[in-house]
């Protein structure tokens, strides 16, 4: 009797579970992929086994009916699975049911799972084969390094923001490894306030632009053509989501994009991510791209030896032609002498490189932007697949997807600046882009002004003939009173030279010397220094007129010493 009533229960909650979903309309993020065990070994305090956990964040039940999820490059059909409102569920298995039945109070099962430990995709789609929800988790979303080895679950930080990525994800803090069908133990609030921006563009027809942005956004439904304006003026017909991630966009045009033209795409500030985070009014270049001849593009910097053993690695490429050039359309391969021993598409899902810019390839995007000054963010190419270059020597190459090559450049450690205790975390930058790859005299380490490397911009090494020797200040008289107004001053020094070392020297009027702003440091053809108007001990000095004696030396000898007027007032 006691097992009867057992069943009609569990009948009558399943049927009222099932009437308030019928008909309900689920839109994106309102299922999401909250926690991910993709690593159970060695197990921390949960069953040795992968999980997928599902969180409604509706506030109201709802029932999957022929639901799918892809894992990597597999689809699975998920069974039906029923949410409580802000309920969660895990999928897992079929042959480690009964390991979870302890400690979860709803599972449901596949055939088998497998994820993959170092990461990959994993995208819900509802029975019409909507994108719901997808997240692209990597091994280093956990940011200590022992949970990385295993045992330890993704969780899920705010589900406000369901599409911010990695920003949202880390280890969970649960003494057992993970939360499964349940809240998330590491959850918190997160603060977003970074606006989406254009970040590359390609063509995938003379009439259709795919434009990228540094994260999900989120247009009004349906969506207006009048979010971007194409110049010379062509109108706009249509503009579509790219899914799953949600991070690009098609613009379909009414006409076709005449060759040799370059056109200007701008979005006119009415795209937000799902933060609500606003974009601000951008543009950039778009045109159609013509195939590389050899030199097209060169090998402009490599850093093959990052800190630590970290993945910073990043070859940097320059356009010196006057093509667009698509990155689609070119292979950075490694080895070889008249094709690459290995290669791989430099960029798969395309961006324009437009004459004279630069994109530097990264193995880890992030990593180069944490450890180098990167001031054009827009110009550091994320190369998931992007060769290991061996320290000691190796072969950069570019070649065009038929395997012709455009550029090719055999490296050595040798190569570097002789005064150089080691090489990590100094890249080779190309002196003349004018001038010969394989020309050792073309190549010099990256100087320590410019933070030994120089991603995504000029060389701080250059030998192009551009450069002029010459000093300047801005502003000569200062006001260090921390209001925001010429609270500092700056020195520029440039030289027509590479390899110089520099001294700037800053005496009072009686001739003694009160700061060194820079003590016979290496830099290469540019360098700045900033004066706060305060003396070695970091004191501020009094108003007062000062010199600054600028010095230095280079490596063919040339020595030279200039003084300079430097004014310091203060107003009461």
């Amino acid at each position: 009797m006691k097992k009867g009533k057992y069943i009609i229960i569990l009948l009558l909650t399943t049927t009222i579970v099932q009437n308030c979903c019928n008909g309900q309309n689920i839109s994106r993020y309102d299922v999401v992929i909250s926690e991910i065990m993709a690593d159970p070994a060695p197990t921390v305090g949960l069953p040795e086994a992968e999980y997928i956990e599902l969180h409604n964040r509706k506030g109201t039940a709802v029932a999957l009916n022929n639901w799918s999820i892809s894992i990597g490059n597999t689809n699975k059909t998920l069974p039906t699975i029923y949410l409580d409102s802000a309920g969660y569920a895990i999928v897992t298995a079929a042959k480690y049911t009964e390991s979870f039945v302890p400690i979860c109070s709803n599972i449901y099962t596949l055939s088998s799972l497998s994820l993959t430990d170092g990461g990959q995709t994993l995208i819900l789609y509802n029975e019409n084969r909507d994108v719901i929800h997808s997240v692209s988790y990597k091994k280093s979303w956990h940011t200590e390094s022992i949970k990385q080895d295993g045992g330890w679950a993704l969780e899920m930080l705010d589900e406000r923001y369901p599409c911010l990525g990695k920003g949202n994800w880390n280890s969970s803090t649960a003494e057992a490894g993970g939360t499964p069908s349940a809240p998330n133990a590491s959850a918190r609030d997160i603060e977003d306030f970074t606006p989406p921006s254009m970040e590359r563009v390609t063509l995938l027809d003379s009439t259709t632009i795919r434009v990228f942005f540094t994260k999900s956004v989120l247009p009004s439904y349906p969506i207006s053509t009048d979010i971007f304006s194409l110049s010379p003026n062509i109108p706009i017909d249509a503009i579509k989501e790219v899914p799953p991630n949600f991070s690009a966009l098609d613009i379909s045009l009414s006409e076709a994009l005449h060759p040799n033209v370059h056109y200007l795409l701008t979005a006119n500030g009415a795209l937000c991510d799902c933060a609500g985070n606003v974009m601000r009014l951008e543009s950039l270049p778009v045109g159609i791209a013509s195939i590389p001849n050899a030199g097209d593009i060169v090998i402009n910097e490599v850093l093959a030896h990052p800190y630590s053993g970290t993945d910073a690695d990043f070859i940097e490429i320059f356009n010196r032609s006057s093509k667009i050039i698509d990155l689609k359309n070119v292979k950075i391969g490694s080895g070889g002498d008249t094709m690459p021993n290995k290669a791989v598409c430099a960029v798969s899902s395309g961006r324009q490189l437009f004459p004279q810019e630069y994109c530097a390839l990264c193995k880890d995007r992030e990593l180069t932007l944490q450890q180098y000054d990167c001031p054009v963010s827009q110009a550091l190419q994320q190369c998931d697949s992007l060769p290991a270059y061996a320290i000691a020597s190796g072969v950069v190459y570019l070649s065009t997807t038929g395997l012709r090559t455009i550029d090719r450049f055999a490296y050595s450690d040798e190569m570097h600046y002789s005064g150089l205790t080691s090489s990590e975390g100094v890249s080779l930058e190309r002196l003349n882009a004018e001038a010969p790859t394989q020309d050792d005299s073309n190549w010099h380490s990256a100087a320590s002004t410019s933070g030994f490397a120089t991603p995504g911009y000029r060389n701080s090494q250059t030998n192009d003939g551009e450069t002029t020797e010459g000093i300047s200040i801005v502003p000569e008289v200062f006001s260090p009173d921390n209001d925001g107004f010429d609270d500092y001053t700056e020195f520029e020094l440039t030289f027509p030279d590479i390899e110089n070392r520099v001294s700037v020297l800053i005496f009072n009027k009686r001739g003694a010397l009160v700061r060194h702003l820079a003590n016979n440091e290496p830099c290469g053809n540019i360098v700045h220094y900033r004066w706060d108007g305060t003396d070695d001990r970091n004191v501020p000095l009094p108003s007062d007129l000062y010199v600054a004696v600028i010095q230095w030396w280079n490596g063919n000898g040339k020595t030279k010493s200039v003084r300079k007027s430097v004014g310091i007032v203060k107003y009461e």
